[in-house]
């Protein structure tokens, strides 16, 4: 059985999943070509910041729920290369 946070968490997970299949990948292309794979772990952090840093300060309806999962791409990116550097 799935916790009420765990159902929370599966439903955010699909919206950056679909933001990743709709935006992402067809802008800036897909593993391994695209420009991000180049990236360190502390550059993912920086763009983490990036949109941390404007919250609330956006203009454009719906942008900040936007950055958010821009956010937690960059999270996911972050802890892949953490984990291919410790192989």
């Amino acid at each position: 059985m799935v916790s009420n946070r765990g159902k929370d968490w599966m439903e955010f997970a699909a919206k950056v999943l679909d933001h990743i299949e709709d935006y992402t990948v067809p802008q800036y292309g897909d593993r391994p070509n695209d420009y991000v794979e180049t990236w360190t772990p502390e550059v993912c952090l920086l763009a983490m910041g990036k949109y941390i840093a404007r919250f609330g300060t956006n203009q454009r309806k719906g942008q900040e729920k936007l950055d958010l999962l821009k956010i937690a791409h960059f999270a996911q990116l972050t802890y892949d290369k953490i984990e291919d550097a410790d192989v």
